[in-house]
């Protein structure tokens, strides 16, 4: 198989895409598993960098199937919507394609015999697809067809038999039945926690789309920061994120999609309330480009802040600090949620329970990706990942702030991604 080298942590990609098979090789070794099937739409996107299909839009298995086998030296699998194959052999040219058909209808004609009506041509065209004589498209795809082409292209490449990992946390209940019959021939596994362990450790492509995504935010934070003020809404406090956004990607060629969690005030209301002199507000923005969710937050008042939200901000800051010198390569992510929750007992809050203190980020549709900086978190912090910390404390009656920076973790320790002062914004 062809590979990009990426020199900065030594990892061979997929040709388009960011797979790494050697390390891919290596967990499926580990779990004992002799082949990787992907179905999961942007894990499809992450191993072969090809556009997710319209087909993968209804958020179905067997609408593409990634077959990714622990042997490296047979290549990629790929069980593709018809219309959207000749972009898979772009993106991945050394892969093993196969096609079913969906709802769409598409065929090239000729159109030299311009003195041929464009109907006839049309249907010359048609003709030489060789269709079978009853051939109807379906509805929209067939998973039964598609999982029956997976079947065969695994014969063809030399997996008949073995373990198989699926990535079973999304493919749904309704569909894995016709999957196992389909793969009758096979023990089916749950492929998530390698594909989990294979997206966490970032290309640097990756990498450049998450960096380039909090550049984008903080111009659209920045934008937001400058121009907010009193008697304006959360409404308009994200149109002004998204003005900045938008200026700052203008002609990039990038595809840039932003998701605002902005809350203002002491306690919940709607977004067209009107802000207050003494209001206080946190911006946990997510910037994904090209399907990479960039992840940030920082937190502003409008007007002098309280005591209590002057105080409350720096048990954040103080809780954050803590935390940051955690996040160094060999280190265990519980020992980070660890030592911040006991800064904040520290700080004189030692009830305060939170979940997790960040997590990974990429390709995916919510920016929050495993490993999680959670409380009982065995995971070894590794260079070239790419971690969202966070510390949050939400508290009716002053605030809800959330500190939030996007680090890549390398051999000499966390490199924040961010450059935003950390400190309380008064606007």
């Amino acid at each position: 198989m062809q590979a990009n080298v990426d020199v900065e942590y030594g990892r061979s990609a997929t040709q388009s895409g960011a797979l790494d098979r050697a390390r891919a090789s290596e967990l499926m070794e580990r779990a004992g598993l002799d082949a990787l099937i992907l179905c999961e739409p942007e894990a499809i996107r992450y191993a072969t960098g090809a556009p997710i299909a319209p087909a993968s839009l209804f958020r179905r298995a067997g609408a593409c199937f990634a077959l990714v086998p622990r042997r490296s030296d047979i290549p990629l699998g790929l069980v593709v919507p018809d219309y959207d194959i000749s972009s898979f052999a772009e993106h991945v040219p050394d892969a093993v394609l196969r096609s079913h058909p969906t709802w769409i209808e598409h065929v090239s004609i000729d159109t030299q015999s311009v003195d041929t009506p464009l109907e006839e041509r049309l249907e010359a065209a048609l003709l030489l697809l060789k269709r079978p004589q009853n051939f109807r498209r379906p509805e929209t795809f067939d998973l039964d067809f598609s999982a029956g082409a997976l079947s065969s292209l695994m014969a063809d490449l030399g997996i008949g038999r073995g373990t198989v990992g699926l990535d079973l946390a999304f493919v749904p209940a309704a569909d894995l039945p016709v999957i196992e019959t389909k793969l009758s021939g096979f023990t089916i596994a749950d492929g998530t926690p390698v594909l989990d362990r294979l997206r966490a450790i970032k290309s640097n492509k990756e990498v450049a789309l998450l960096r380039t995504g909090i550049e984008y935010s903080e111009a659209g934070m920045s934008h937001m920061l400058s121009n907010a003020s009193v008697g304006m809404t959360t409404t308009d406090l994200i149109s002004l994120y998204r003005t900045g956004v938008k200026n700052a990607s203008r002609g990039t060629g990038h595809t840039v999609e932003t998701k605002e969690f902005v809350f203002v005030g002491d306690r919940e209301r709607g977004a067209a309330a009107t802000i207050s002199v003494g209001d206080a507000a946190k911006a946990d923005m997510v910037c994904a480009v090209d399907g990479y969710g960039a992840d940030m937050s920082r937190n502003f008042v409008f007007g002098s802040p309280t005591s209590d939200q002057q105080r409350l901000h720096a048990i954040v800051e103080r809780a954050f600090v803590s935390g940051e010198a955690e996040l160094f390569p060999g280190n265990l992510l519980g020992k980070v949620h660890k030592v911040v929750s006991e800064s904040l007992a520290r700080e004189g809050v030692p009830s305060y329970s939170r979940g997790h203190f960040g997590h990974g980020v990429g390709n995916s549709v919510f920016s929050e990706q495993w490993p999680f900086i959670s409380a009982g978190s065995q995971v070894e912090i590794q260079p070239g990942m790419v971690l969202a910390f966070e510390v949050p404390l939400y508290v009716d009656g002053v605030a809800r702030f959330n500190l939030e920076d996007q680090f890549l973790i390398t051999e000499g320790g966390a490199k924040p991604m961010n450059r935003l002062r950390r400190g309380l914004t008064v606007i």
